[in-house]
């Protein structure tokens, strides 16, 4: 089930367009950063090791570790309305500084932000500021009309296309369930780490927080050892996040 928001309509001071935004904006990025590094990413394959259970010898159950592997594809009609080359254009993600990322974001929510809101009037200045979608018609208002001339006027407008009544299409995009920051944070930093450095499990266990400094003593061997199993694990749901977010399905942690 899709986890529901409380819709915000804003009102731009310096645009006068009117939005209305389904998501947090942080959950947006978070949106934008997994995609881009999905696009980055494309053709790549992540290997998976599950376990599984297949008769063995006289009709036992036995288990067996097998791998799969899933290669990296962007379904880019499931994400209708992204212009991926764009994305592609732009310089890898991982290589990028949070100042640099924030930047390229903010630049591209401005565009796109429209996909992650229920649809609204827009007022729009210059030609430039058109949405390209077909949920979308222009039309040109006399600023010298009275208000009632035009809902009249818009009220003929609406029967001759036969639009479709209040509480039509929503979002063209939708998130499964809300973002867990905090953890995907985490698995973000441990996705970089483990494919950029050389760093240890069990210093990145460290570095995102998992465990505290490293310790000889025997009371914290358990907690060393959680903290490996811990940055696994996030590695694991980072690519599974990658895979799926490819396919539009943002943010799933799993892969069938």
């Amino acid at each position: 089930m899709v986890k529901k928001k409380t819709r915000r309509a804003i009102v731009n001071k310096k645009s006068k367009k009117l939005d209305v935004i389904g998501y947090d904006k942080l959950d947006i990025m978070w949106f934008w950063q997994w995609l881009k590094l999905a696009v980055d990413l494309e053709g790549q394959s992540f290997k998976f090791s599950k376990a599984e259970w297949q008769t063995g010898n006289k009709n036992k159950q036995v288990r067996v570790k097998k791998t799969k592997s899933f290669k990296i594809k962007i379904n880019e009609s499931a994400l209708k309305g992204i212009n991926i080359n764009e994305l592609r254009r732009m310089s890898k993600i991982i290589k990028m500084n949070k100042k640099e990322i924030f930047k390229n974001f903010n630049t591209w929510f401005e565009k796109y932000k429209h996909l992650f809101g229920d649809w609204a009037v827009r007022y729009v200045e210059h030609r430039s500021d058109l949405i390209e979608s077909n949920e979308y018609m222009t039309i040109q208002i006399p600023i010298s009309l009275d208000r009632r001339t035009i809902d009249n006027q818009i009220d003929e407008i609406r029967k001759g296309f036969k639009l479709k009544p209040p509480g039509g299409k929503k979002r063209d995009i939708t998130f499964i369930r809300g973002v867990q920051k905090d953890v995907m944070q985490k698995q973000w930093e441990v996705f970089k780490m483990k494919t950029t450095t050389d760093t240890s499990n069990q210093d990145i266990a460290q570095e995102v927080g998992y465990t505290k400094k490293k310790n000889s003593l025997n009371v914290y061997a358990n907690k060393q050892l959680v903290g490996l199993r811990s940055v696994q694990k996030a590695n694991e749901s980072a690519k599974c996040i990658i895979l799926n977010v490819g396919k539009g399905v943002f943010p799933k942690s799993t892969i069938e």
